[in-house]
């Protein structure tokens, strides 16, 4: 498979902060990929490189081959698209009118909607099942609600290749299952999709690739059967646990330890 992203010795900081150190990742055309780790590993951080929002300290990161910072914010954004996991002042747009501005990159100054980018709009429309919420004010919508919306306006921006910082983080079980589904037909269609997550099950049911970080560094990559070991998640997290297989997916199922149990 040819590659979309190539991350090599990456460094970023804030504030002299190191918060990524060295990482070298390649992420392949189809590919889905979870980014697990604790808080502050720089999980957010490497995905806003890889969109291009942040630039790296140093070290390269190529997109399709190509130095990503000679390429342009809108030639970018017409091959990939963004849910970030924070949405502070939404202004009142319809859904609709909400879901519209992700073909706002492949159109020309002033242009008119086409059929073309109706058609784009009702084939994500019907692949997430908001059409009951079209007409209605996106700040009206409940957390879960929103989030199909961001990721419809996502597919209609582009749907090869979605970059999401923690879909389902807050949601209920519905919602969550719901978003995950999605996520996993579209790849099956050839989707590449890179998310954060911080439920390891999800990543282990739905993710064909998981990578963990830690300290700003890259702790392991690959498949949930691969890296989602108890010793591993231990040290990654620092928490004891077992890893058992779910008796439905067959994949490895991690189990938190309380501590009131170790301590006995």
């Amino acid at each position: 498979m040819s590659s979309i992203f190539e991350l090599n010795n990456i460094d970023a900081s804030y504030d002299d902060i190191t918060v990524l150190h060295d990482i070298t990742l390649k992420v392949k055309s189809g590919d889905f990929i979870a980014i697990i780790g604790p808080n502050g590993a720089g999980k957010s951080t490497i995905l806003k490189i890889m969109a291009g929002i942040i630039k790296p300290q140093s070290g390269s990161i190529l997109f399709r081959n190509r130095p990503m910072q000679k390429q342009s914010r809108r030639e970018l954004a017409m091959n990939f698209s963004v849910v970030h996991q924070f949405h502070e002042n939404i202004l009142s747009f319809t859904v609709y009118d909400f879901i519209r501005l992700g073909r706002f990159p492949h159109q020309k100054l002033w242009q008119i909607e086409t059929a073309d980018d109706r058609a784009i709009i009702n084939s994500a429309v019907e692949m997430t099942g908001i059409s009951p919420l079209l007409n209605r004010q996106i700040t009206e919508l409940s957390g879960g609600e929103q989030q199909l919306v961001f990721i419809t306006q996502a597919l209609v921006q582009n749907s090869d290749i979605i970059i999401l910082d923690e879909p389902v983080s807050h949601l209920d079980i519905h919602h969550t299952t719901l978003i995950m589904d999605i996520l996993h037909r579209l790849n099956l269609k050839g989707t590449t999709v890179i998310t954060v997550l911080h439920d390891m099950n999800i990543a282990s049911d739905y993710c064909g690739r998981i990578c963990a970080l830690k300290n700003g560094k890259l702790f392991f990559d690959g498949t949930p059967d691969e890296v989602l070991k108890y010793n591993l998640i231990e040290e990654l997290f620092e928490t004891p646990c077992v890893v058992l297989e779910n008796p439905i997916t067959k994949k490895p199922f991690v189990y938190p330890v309380p501590e009131y149990i170790t301590k006995k």
